[in-house]
């Protein structure tokens, strides 16, 4: 069974191989057809084969000749027959088998068929499949390669599209550096055309520094197979070099490098951004290297990545690359891993700022501090990249900062020691105390306090500690300049010595060999006098720093100073007891003036009993008081007796005396004899006096007078009497200046007053109860209420008289109800006033503050804007009509100038539309001209500059300058002037008036026509009559004739601006004058101008 399943399975197998390859079914066909031909053949081989045998078998008993002549026979026969048999067969096989394979011919032949077309690019040829063999196999191999060349082909061709699309340059170069493609965007950029590039050798198109670039990529990069992106410079078709981008790859098939291809960008607008952004960095690092303190920037390795010349120039190393804690601190750890502060690791933390101060290592192994400044450098989401610090080196100011530590310790124990002088007045615990804290302070066992007895010249141990009271009787007298506590009082010099039993410069001492080691002796130091030492002592060396000397001598100074203030005191309180009474003697006598001067504003008849009283307290002959004026006199203003001379001039400016001596000096002068002095000067009230003092008054820097005294007797007046009388002068130099205050804002109210009644808009004050408190003049002028019927009224009750009011009352009272909140406010509302008319009007509410900025009251400033509302309107119609008049020629000249540039114009027309352009372009010059003319004279700023004006040559200048004009015209002009040879005004704007309105005549007149001007004088009046026989003014027109841009009935024959009449009324009116006009239509025109006659000097 097994055999069975085997066999059918190798019959399967071959059947399969047999319709399967050619070959076998070639190889079968053949063997079929020559077994259906051998068949036969064989059939008569063997009948040969056996007729040869029964020959044979008859012809045994004949000779063996014959057998071998049969045989020779056989074989030839045998050979006769088989050779062409055997052709036969073959050639019949193989046409049969032929036959029954033609299909394997017509796949064959389709094939052929298929590769031709396939050749001249039909791509979409496809075969059928006629045999499940090779051949059918070939023929599915040939359709899938026609698809999948065809798949190939159209991607090729896709990304020959993209290529030609891209916008950068691109090129192919073989393993010989040539070129064998480039894309459009490459001829665009270099102008180079494909053809004539093509097999070109990329060198040819770099110059030798580009080339070198070139030849550096493609040996270190491209010969490994490795891209890269490099800059360099391409020789464009006009010689240009371009720079360009280049992004280079190599190009590979299989394992192998078979080309290179470059993909530019234009470099040039980067180029310039590189440069402009180089310039940048260049202008970053001047900063960083102007910058006179050290700058360095860290990356997140703690490396520096960046530093200012100051950095690298302070630098022993190359900073860049180099850890910071290397560079600065002389570590190989971070700062912040042996726990000290780090501000770059704070910063990269948290990404604040932060500050610190470091200490740095120098080269030399000297020690810096630098305060650090570190602040993050972040990238657009706010992660911190790079820490930038500043150093500033602050050595000087940490060894400051010591210094004041030490200063501060210093002054604490100063501090102590004087906190410890200053709370008692007794010296027994003031010394006892101050050794105390010494001997603790320098950690010593004991010390003394010597005084100096100035009648036995000794120096007395007064106070001790640390030793017994018998050792201190042994050494508590020493003679001045012997042993340490001598010699320091006689040189004042502090002597210290940190062991006295060794220290050879102190050979004769009680203390030498009494077991003291640590000894120092400072001076008590009073008012330019030794009166004591301290001596501290220590039985183990002490070294004696220079901090503990200064202590020791700033202690004794103190100490010095303090017992001289003790023995001060007692000397004060005996005098301050003694002055006490004089004290309250003279409180009472400044309570009695000061009462007195300040009982009255006008002290001038008060001023004569002070100066009784101060003679009577002085117990002087004679007293008086001179003041300033403004010229520097010195006026007598009051005196303790009548001289008659009460504000004359008692020292003129040039004069010297005492009074103006004691004024220069600012302070009090005295003369025991005023008379022996020839320097002064004395007036003849005070000749007969001796002793005079003088008390100049002031008040500020502001001299008010002199107070002087006098006496017939010499006498000297002792300090605290001059000092009491400088009091009195400023008390009265107070009141003098309070009196004159007074007056002078009484002064000032009533010119305030004035001013108020003068102003021209409405006043109205009220209180913060909104009542009326005054109104001016002209409030009362534009509502009609009167001033008695308003004041005391609340504000608004007095506007209640009309219903109309009622939106005014509301308005006034938003605006004090700010006013009250300390806003200024301004509402616009409509007043009906006592006179029935509605007025529009302003209302201005301010809010009066007093020095702390409380409202104490309001003001409200009421402006009728009747004019203002008028001016407005007339503005808005003169902007009107300006756009209007200038609508019209602007419109002219856009148009005709757009057909000219079109070309719609015909070449006969372009010389009158040009000359249309220009006459329009003319008349908008001379609109905006007397436009800015008709302004200055309505703002005030054209000056008339009066002089005389010859009238007859005005009237020859006005003849030539029309004379053109008239002669073109045919017209007559006729100047007379009666009796009128001068007159007086400004020449130039009256000669415009003049050639404006001639103009004028000619203008709106026919050929031939007849103008008149005659000048005449008519009483106080000169007249001016310009008359024409023209074309006249209708009657309609005659009230508009003084309007802005009005032209009248002739406006569209005449072109013009329509100002020149409204000028030349303007020019009329500042000459004080008026113009009129008198016209009828078709009977011409007379202008009249009546300007005021000034007599001519």
């Amino acid at each position: 069974m097994a055999l069975r399943c085997r066999h059918d399975l190798f019959v399967q197998e071959h059947l399969v191989m047999f319709r399967t390859r050619i070959i076998y079914r070639l190889v079968g066909l053949l063997l079929v057809f020559a077994l259906m031909i051998i068949g036969p053949y064989s059939f008569t081989f063997i009948k040969q084969v056996q007729q040869h045998f029964e020959n044979e078998e008859a012809l045994d008993t004949q000779p063996s000749h014959e057998k071998e002549l049969m045989h020779k026979g056989f074989t030839s026969r045998l050979v006769e027959q088989m050779v062409p048999f055997s052709f036969y067969v073959l050639i019949m096989a193989f046409f049969l088998s032929i036959f029954f394979l033609r299909k394997m011919l017509i796949s064959l032949r389709n094939l052929r068929e298929g590769t031709r077309l396939m050749r001249d690019g039909n791509l979409d040829v496809r075969l059928d499949v006629l045999t499940e063999d090779e051949l059918g196999d070939v023929t599915k191999a040939f359709n899938d390669m026609a698809r999948a060349l065809k798949a190939k082909t159209q991607e090729l061709v896709q990304k020959d599209l993209y290529v030609n699309a891209m916008l950068d340059p691109l090129w192919v170069v073989d393993q010989e550096d040539r070129i064998v493609d480039i894309n459009p965007a490459f001829e665009r950029l270099f102008g180079h055309r494909k053809d004539d590039v093509i097999g070109a050798s990329i060198f040819d198109l770099l110059d030798e520094k580009n080339a070198l670039i070139m030849r550096k990529q493609l040996d270190e990069k491209r010969a490994f197979g490795i891209a890269s992106a490099y800059e360099l410079s391409v020789i464009a078709g006009n010689g240009q070099a371009i720079p360009v981008l280049v992004s280079g790859a190599p190009i590979f098939s299989g394992d192998k490098v078979i080309g290179k291809i470059g993909v530019m960008k234009d470099f040039r607008e980067q180029g310039s951004l590189r440069a402009e952004l180089q310039s940048s960095l260049d202008y970053i690092e001047t900063i960083m290297n102007s910058i006179p303190d050290e700058l360095i920037v860290i990356d997140r390795s703690f490396r520096i990545i960046m530093a200012n010349r100051a950095a690298v120039e302070g630098a022993e190393q190359d900073l860049i690359g180099t850890f910071c804690h290397q560079a600065l601190h002389k570590s190989q750890a971070p700062c912040w891993s042996d726990g000290h502060d780090c501000p770059t690791q704070a910063v990269f933390a948290d990404g604040k700022g932060h500050k610190t101060v470091h200490q740095h290592v120098e080269a030399g192994g000297g020690v810096r501090y630098h305060e650090i400044l570190a602040n993050p450098v972040k990238d657009a989401s706010g992660k911190v990249l790079h820490v930038i610090e500043l150093l500033r080196d602050v050595t000087e100011q940490v060894a400051t900062e010591a210094e004041i530590v030490r200063k501060n310790r210093e002054l604490t124990v100063l501090n102590n020691i004087s906190g410890i002088l200053n709370r008692s007045l007794k010296p027994d615990e003031i010394f006892t105390r101050v050794l105390e804290k010494l001997t603790e302070l320098l950690s010593m066992d004991g010390g003394g306090i010597f005084f100096l007895d100035e009648a036995t010249k000794e120096m007395i141990c007064q106070y001790h500690s640390g030793i017994s009271d018998e050792y201190a009787r042994t050494i508590g007298r020493i003679r001045l300049g012997e042993d340490l506590p001598g010699k320091v009082a006689v040189t004042g010099q502090i002597i210290t010595t940190s062991d006295i039993s060794r220290d050879h410069r102190i050979e004769r001492s009680i203390v030498k060999h009494s077991g003291i080691r640590g000894y120092c002796c400072i001076p008590i130091k009073g008012k330019e006098r030794i009166i004591g030492v301290f001596c501290l002592f220590s039985f183990s060396p002490h070294v004696f720093t220079p901090e503990e000397e200064t202590i020791l001598l700033s202690v004794g100074e103190m100490t010095g100073m303090a017992l001289e203030n003790i023995r001060l005191y007692e000397k004060l309180r005996f005098l301050y007891e003694h002055q006490q009474k004089r004290w309250e003697e003279e409180h009472r006598q400044l309570l009695t003036l000061s009462a007195r001067l300040g009982a009255e504003v006008a002290i001038t008849d008060i001023m004569t009993q002070v100066l009784s009283l101060m003679k009577h307290i002085f117990s002087a002959d004679f007293i008086w008081m001179l003041v300033n004026d403004p010229s520097g006199n010195l006026v007598l203003r009051s005196s303790s007796q009548a001289t008659g001379r009460e504000g004359e001039v008692i020292y003129a400016a040039d004069v010297s005396s005492l009074e103006k001596f004691a004024l220069s000096k600012r302070q009090t002068v005295q003369a025991s004899d005023i008379r022996a002095d020839s320097k002064f000067y004395l007036s003849p009230e005070v000749s007969a006096y001796h002793a005079v003092a003088a008390v100049p008054m002031f008040i500020g820097d502001k001299p008010i007078g002199v107070f002087a005294l006098y006496h017939v007797m010499q006498k000297d007046i002792k300090e605290e009497e001059l000092h009491f009388l400088e009091i009195v002068a400023n008390m009265i130099s107070v009141a003098l200046e309070r009196s004159e205050y007074y007056m002078r804002a009484g002064r000032e109210k009533e010119l305030a007053d004035t001013i108020i009644q003068s102003v021209t808009d409405g006043i109205l004050t009220v209180d913060t109860g909104n009542r009326v408190v005054s109104v001016n003049s002209a409030f009362e002028k534009l509502t009609g209420i009167g001033h008695d019927s308003a004041v005391g009224m609340p504000v608004c009750d007095n506007f209640r008289f009309s219903e109309e009011n009622i939106d005014f009352r509301i308005r006034l009272g938003e605006s004090l109800e700010e006013a009250k909140q300390g806003a200024a406010a301004s509402r616009a509302a409509v007043l009906r006033t006592r006179y029935g008319s509605s007025v529009p009007v302003v209302i201005h509410t301010s809010p009066i503050l007093d020095r702390d900025g409380a409202v104490t009251g309001i003001v409200n400033l009421i402006r009728d804007v009747s004019r203002e509302k008028e001016l407005d309107r007339m503005k808005t119609e003169l902007i009107r009509s300006v756009s209007h008049e200038f609508r019209t020629p602007l419109s002219a000249i856009v148009g005709m100038t757009e057909m000219l540039l079109h070309g719609d114009v015909d070449g006969d027309k372009v010389d009158q539309y040009l000359n249309v352009i220009r006459n329009e372009g003319l008349r908008l010059t001379k609109m905006v001209t007397e436009l800015l003319s008709l302004a200055r004279i309505e703002s005030g700023k054209e000056a008339l500059h009066f002089r005389r004006i010859d009238v007859t040559a005005l009237l020859k200048d006005l003849e030539d300058t029309f004379s053109t004009l008239v002669a073109a015209k045919g017209a007559t002009l006729r100047y007379a002037a009666h009796n009128v040879p001068y007159m007086l005004g400004d020449e130039e704007s009256l000669k415009q008036v003049l050639i404006n309105l001639i103009d004028n005549s000619l203008t709106f007149s026919d050929k031939g026509c007849i103008i008149e001007m005659d000048i005449r004088r008519n009483n106080d009046i000169i007249e001016i009559a310009i008359r024409d026989n023209g074309w006249g003014i209708p009657e309609e027109d005659l009230p508009h004739l003084g309007e802005r841009f009005y032209r009248g009935k002739h406006g569209h024959r005449i072109k013009g601006t329509g100002l020149g009449l409204a000028i030349c009324d303007e020019i009329v009116k500042m000459h004080d004058g008026a113009m009129s006009i008198q016209s009828s239509a078709g009977e011409g025109t007379v202008v009249t101008l009546s300007i005021p006659y000034r007599e001519v000097l």
